[in-house]
Order: C-alpha cells, then sequence, then structure tokens
C-alpha cells in the first residue's frame, strides 16, 4: 500500500511540488543570504541547476523542487547546517507580500495572527497553520501538508524562523516568554537556535508550534491602520480563492485533515465545512478516483511516521490516532508500508 500512496499525486512529494509554488523572492533571498555569507551566486545556482533569469525573472514563484535543490545547495556549499534559520531570520514582513502588509496594519497581534492563519496558504501550502488559543496560552501550530523528505528540518527551520522574526518585528521587546517546539531530534547544531532565535527550543514534538502568553494578542501593533489592513486583507482573499478554485478536491480534503489536530474529522464534518452534502463531496471524490478512507488511511500514516521519527512510542502513537489497542496499529502500519512500527523509531 505504501508504494500506491507514493504514486499518488497527494503524497508523492515531487507531484506535490509541481502544485505548491514557493514565491521567488523567498529564494532571492538565500541567494543574498549565501552572497554575504561569501558564496558566489552563479555557483550557487549552477549547483542547484538554476540560472539567474529563473531566479530574477518576472515570474512570481518558483517549483518547491527548485526552492529545495538551491536550498540543499547553499547548505552544501556554505557549510552551515544553520543557513535555513538565518535565512528565515533575514525575512522581513515586507518579504511576504500582501499577506506581510495586512498584518503590520493590523490592530493587534491577535488581528494580524488570524490574518496569518487563514491567507498562510497563499505563501506556501507545504505546511498549514492552526492558531489554538487558551486562557493564558496561545499556540501557533504549522501543520505538515506533505511528505517534505530530506528537505523537512530546512524547510521548517526556515518557516518557524521567520515566523519569530515577524512576531519580534511586530512587538519588538514586548514579544516575550514564547517557546518554540519542532518534530525531530535535536541536532548537533542545536545551540544555533537559541542564538539566532533568542527564546528557548524544545526538539522531540508531535508538531512544529510557537506558544507564548495570551496576553500578547492584545497588543497593539504601532502601524495600525484600518483601511489598509481592509484593502491588502481583500487582495489576500482574492489571491486565496485563486489557489483554492486550482486545487481538487482530493487536495483540498487532504490538507483539512492534515490541518486537524487530535481526532480526525469525518467525512460529513468534512463535507460541512466545505458548505456540501456527503453525498456530494464522496462524489467529487471518487471523480477523482480516491475515496475519503483512502485519504484518511494515508494522513493516518503519514502521521504515524512523523510521531515514531520524534521517539514517540508506539503505545502512544497509537493513542494519538484513535487505535483502541497498540497491536491494532501495529496491524495496520504493517498493511500500510510492510515494516513494524520499531523500524521508523527515531529513524530521522
Amino acid at each position: 500500500m505504501l508504494e500506491a500512496m507514493n504514486r499518488t499525486p497527494h503524497n508523492d512529494p515531487a507531484l506535490a511540488s509541481d502544485r505548491s509554488p514557493i514565491p521567488v523572492n523567498y529564494v532571492r533571498n538565500l541567494v543574498e543570504l549565501a552572497r554575504e555569507a561569501g558564496l558566489d551566486p552563479s555557483r550557487l545556482l549552477a549547483h542547484a541547476g538554476l540560472s539567474e533569469p529563473q531566479v530574477y525573472s518576472a515570474e512570481p514563484a518558483l517549483r518547491f523542487d527548485q526552492f529545495r535543490r538551491v536550498m540543499a545547495s547553499a547548505r552544501a556549499l556554505s557549510g552551515d547546517p544553520a543557513i535555513a534559520l538565518s535565512l528565515g531570520q533575514q525575512l522581513t514582513v515586507t518579504a511576504h507580500g500582501l499577506l506581510g502588509y495586512a498584518a503590520i496594519s493590523s490592530r493587534d497581534l491577535g488581528e494580524a495572527l488570524q490574518l496569518l492563519e487563514r491567507y498562510f496558504r497563499t505563501r506556501t501550502r507545504l505546511c498549514l497553520p492552526r492558531l489554538d488559543v487558551e486562557q493564558q496560552w496561545v499556540r501557533f501550530a504549522l501543520m505538515e501538508s506533505y511528505d517534505l523528505g530530506e528537505i523537512r528540518r530546512p524547510y521548517l527551520e526556515v518557516v518557524t524562523a521567520a515566523l519569530v522574526a515577524g512576531l519580534r518585528y511586530l512587538l519588538g521587546d514586548r514579544f516575550q516568554g514564547a517557546v518554540l517546539t519542532l518534530p525531530y531530534a535535536s541536532p548537533d547544531y542545536a545551540g544555533r537556535y537559541q542564538e539566532l532565535l533568542g527564546m528557548t527550543v524544545r526538539f522531540g514534538a508531535d508538531t512544529a508550534a510557537l506558544s507564548f502568553p495570551a496576553t500578547l494578542l492584545r497588543e497593539a501593533l504601532p502601524m495600525a491602520d484600518a483601511s489598509s489592513r481592509q484593502m491588502a486583507a481583500q487582495r489576500c482573499e482574492e489571491e486565496l480563492q485563486r489557489l483554492e478554485a486550482d486545487q481538487d478536491w482530493a487536495s483540498r480534503v487532504r490538507a483539512r485533515l492534515m490541518q486537524a489536530e487530535g481526532a480526525l474529522p469525518s467525512l460529513e464534518q468534512l463535507a460541512t465545512g466545505f458548505h456540501l452534502t456527503s453525498r456530494t463531496l464522496r462524489r467529487y471524490l471518487a471523480a477523482l478516483g480516491v475515496s475519503y478512507r483512502y485519504l484518511l488511511e494515508e494522513v493516518r500514516m503519514a502521521r504515524a511516521v512523523r510521531y515514531l521519527q520524534a521517539n514517540l512510542t508506539v503505545q502512544q502513537v497509537a493513542q494519538k490516532l484513535g487505535y483502541a489497542e497498540p497491536s491494532n496499529f501495529t496491524r495496520a502500519f504493517r498493511r500500510w508500508t510492510g515494516r513494524p512500527p520499531s523500524d521508523y523509531l527515531g529513524n530521522l
């Protein structure tokens, strides 16, 4: 079943990348960062199989595979395993286009984060945000939409470092008490996280997430402007609607499943969220040759692998995925992958 899943357009990183453009300005920032680090940009691009016209043309986006090659080349040529963190730190809020302008002009941090949660997909769809507000803490989690393979760690480093840099830009010295959790084992250069991000960082979590005191949500932003925020948010909404229209129903369902935390939503719950009947949604999926059950199993498998790689026990993973008995999960995992869960423990 794993081989079959890997051939689907919903789980194959190469095919997923065809649908997941990366704003070209992010790649340009990486090239400029490499230049500042003493690397020859031409050599970097050549190593990645790209040319300067591809990166500096008017084309608004590069494909994820191109971004992956540039990132891998920058790490190889610079010898700096933390270069992705440096890139994320140097991305200014305005580097995120209209979404950045909408955030800057928001009334307070809470409003800015709500915009970020809704329009994050206009910048990248390789992970999806989830904003959870509790009485004392706020948690902004990044749910991975695809198996990112070798680029997973640097990609999450770029995104989380950019998120931290953006919030620090919006609040300045008021941004205090935050904790970043990451879903992989502590790397050899773990000390660079504290050095570059200036906060507590914990590894081996279920999901990449930034948590901070809820009181910060009410902090006013210095450049708040209601009319500017409304205009930028409207443009973001138009862009989001265009992206949604280009996405097939299997991808939409899979994205909602990946975004969910805790119990996964039923077909009926998803249909309600899409303002459809369950019968209509089932028909849309059938037209693409997939079923809700198939997508559900695919997401469970992806989650199971990530949990095991984060060194959760088989019993803990079974519980998180809703299995009453670990043995039932082990049988399902063997059916998906042809291998026992123990083969994946800590295998990052």
